[in-house]
Parts: C-alpha cells; sequence; structure tokens
C-alpha cells in the first residue's frame, strides 16, 4: 500500500511535459484532461500557465503592432494632455501658495508667541525685583520699629 502512495507523490511531484515545440523555441499549451472524476477543474502546471502567458502576450503585441495609429486624431489627444497638464500644473501653484500661506501664518502666530513669552517673563522678573524691594523695605521699616521701642 506505501509503495502505491510513494509511486502517486513522484508522478505528482514530476509533472510529464510533453508539450512539442515549434519553430520559434516556444512551446505551445496542451490541454490537460483530468485523470480522476473527482478532479472537475483543469489545472495548469507552472510552466503551461508560463507558455500560456506568453502566448497570449505575443498574440496581443502583434496586434497592437498591426494596429494603424490614426493621424486625425493625434492633435486632439495633444491637446487634452497640454489641458490636462496646464490644469495640473494650477492646481500645483495653488496648492504651493496655499501652504506657503500656512507656513507664514504659523511663523508669525510663533513669533507674537515668543514675544508675549519675553514680555510676561520680563514683567514677572520686574515683579520679582519690586517684591524684594518691597520685603526689604519692610524689613527696614520693622527694624526701625523695634529701635524705637
Amino acid at each position: 500500500m506505501s509503495s502505491s502512495n510513494a509511486a502517486a507523490i513522484r508522478r505528482r511531484a514530476t509533472p510529464q511535459n510533453n508539450t512539442p515545440t515549434p519553430q520559434n523555441g516556444v512551446p505551445t499549451p496542451q490541454t490537460r484532461t483530468p485523470t480522476s472524476q473527482n478532479n472537475k477543474s483543469s489545472q495548469l502546471t507552472v510552466n503551461q500557465a508560463i507558455v500560456l502567458i506568453t502566448n497570449r502576450l505575443t498574440a496581443l503585441e502583434n496586434k497592437t503592432i498591426n494596429t494603424p495609429v490614426h493621424d486625425d486624431n493625434l492633435p486632439m489627444i495633444v491637446d487634452e494632455f497640454n489641458n490636462r497638464f496646464e490644469l495640473i500644473v494650477n492646481e500645483l501653484n495653488n496648492i504651493k501658495d496655499t501652504v506657503m500661506k500656512l507656513q507664514t501664518y504659523t511663523m508669525e502666530v510663533n513669533k507674537m508667541l515668543v514675544d508675549e513669552r519675553i514680555h510676561v517673563l520680563s514683567d514677572l522678573e520686574n515683579t520679582e525685583h519690586t517684591l524684594e524691594g518691597t520685603e526689604h523695605t519692610l524689613e527696614n521699616t520693622e527694624s526701625i520699629n523695634k529701635i524705637e521701642e
């Protein structure tokens, strides 16, 4: 029983690739029929998927190469791109101006706050000096009053 399982695993692990290669060296995709009735979806191997994608890309490239370019639509397309480009440039300039205004406003507010802080701190220092002077005056007055008594 285990030898049959091992043989089945080997068959699944190494897919058999019997795809013929045409003259250009690219193998053609081969349809795969399911081996059991339980497996209803057809699955491709990695190699088969790559070949299928390569063939589709080649066909698409051949189709786009053979498609003629209409010269009468070209000026209209270029004008549309120019209009869109100008619109983007105008929007970027508006954003730049808005950011510059915001930066200027922020700098002005910060300068105002720093100036106000300097003013408050200088007033606080003046008040402390005044209080210290008043305390010395009060001490001197108290000591004079004690002497007089």
